[in-house]
């Protein structure tokens, strides 16, 4: 099978210095190519370890992708750790090093450091770099493929974008990931599974299912590289099996899913007050595209006592984050006056930190969503 691998090459990775976007948006990406990604590693940056990391990947993975590493100092040593692995010589290429140096005309002198990024190894071709001075290295060695990209993220997202993605999809050639994705709010993973049953249990061949919890709720999603209509039954019968709970599919949203729910009641402004959030809500609702039907959110008012003044707009969501109790589960509590009524409301939700405040805010949302006419 055709599978891709990541090596994201940097001690800054595995300090916690720098979070790896990499790994997730080259994951998406793939996924999109039909290339689905099985492996991922982050390594320091040492020669020896980077050459194994390269020996082993290439040894199960038919696409070997690496970020970082290709700079000029001392410590970028993803050029020399590929030579290694495949037991090639580097040398200066001629052109490579006069498009550094006019690069760096501009600015007067190129330190000699630089010439470094102007090495290949023979089974190595320069993938260009506009916007940097790393130029990256597509390398196709007894049917393996490796394509290193710089770990700059701008600097690879364009990378793989004009070089490394059309050179994949020209090579392999293979039909896109196709998924469903069913999610629901107030239940947790294990429930999830329980209703699903057999849906997770026995999907059709082909068909992987994997359920995860976000701050938005549980989510369960169908994938197949074969034939994409096989997913639309599988996401009718869990939107079936979890019913009221289920608040949408695919590119459906908590807060979206909310605010349609206010258009269908006629709502038309929307304002929100919230206490011991940090602003959660907020957050969430100024980040969300109105719908059809809410003409203006109004912003919100954060508080520490009882909101005092007439309600803003049409309708206002209040939301309190409560202490934890002595074992530590947290409590939300939701109202929502004017034009749609909401009784004051206690709701569990879990987690800490700032996962803790996003889930009060979810929780007020799916209040909002599941509200029934009778609420106007």
């Amino acid at each position: 099978m055709t599978n891709a691998e990541l090596l994201s090459v940097g001690a800054e990775l595995l300090l916690g210095e720098t979070v790896d976007t990499n790994a997730a948006f080259l994951g998406a990406e793939l996924a999109t190519i039909g290339l689905p990604l099985r492996h991922a590693r982050m390594l320091p940056d040492d020669r020896s370890i980077i050459r194994d990391a390269f020996i082993e990947a290439r040894e199960r993975s038919t696409v070997v992708l690496a970020t970082g590493g290709l700079g000029p100092t001392h410590d970028d040593l993803t050029r020399e750790a590929i030579a290694d692995a495949l037991a090639e010589p580097l040398h200066e290429d001629p052109a490579l090093l006069a498009e550094l140096e006019e690069r760096f005309r501009a600015f007067g002198r190129m330190p000699s450091s630089n010439r470094r990024q102007a090495t290949l190894i023979p089974s190595a071709q320069a993938l260009p770099n506009p916007i940097g001075s790393a130029p990256g290295w597509w390398v196709e060695s007894d049917g393996v493929v490796i394509a290193a990209m710089p770990g700059v993220p701008s600097e690879m997202r364009r990378m793989w974008a004009e070089q490394v993605r059309p050179r994949l999809e020209a090579l392999f050639a293979r039909p896109p990931l196709a998924t469903r994705t069913v999610k629901a709010f107030g239940i947790g993973e294990s429930a999830m599974a329980e209703r699903l049953g057999a849906i997770i249990a026995e999907p059709p061949d082909g068909v992987d299912v994997g359920i995860y919890a976000r701050d938005d709720g549980v989510h369960v999603r169908f994938s197949t590289l074969g034939d994409a209509s096989v997913l639309d039954p599988l996401a009718n019968r869990a939107l079936a099996a979890l019913g009221e709970d289920a608040y949408g599919t695919d590119e459906t949203d908590l807060p979206g899913a909310a605010l349609a729910r206010l258009a269908e009641l006629g709502v038309a402004e929307l304002s929100s007050w919230e206490s011991d959030t940090d602003g959660a809500l907020l957050a969430v609702l100024a980040a969300t595209p109105l719908r059809d039907g809410i003409t203006r959110y109004l912003g919100g008012v954060l508080d520490l006592g009882t909101p005092s003044g007439p309600p803003i707009g049409d309708a206002v969501l209040q939301v309190s984050l409560l202490p934890q109790d002595a074992h530590g589960r947290s409590r939300v509590r939701v109202a929502m006056s004017g034009a749609v009524s909401i009784p004051p409301t206690e709701l569990r939700i879990h987690g800490s930190g700032p996962q803790r405040l996003r889930r009060a805010a979810f929780a007020a949302l799916d209040a909002v969503r599941r509200v029934s006419s009778s609420g106007r």
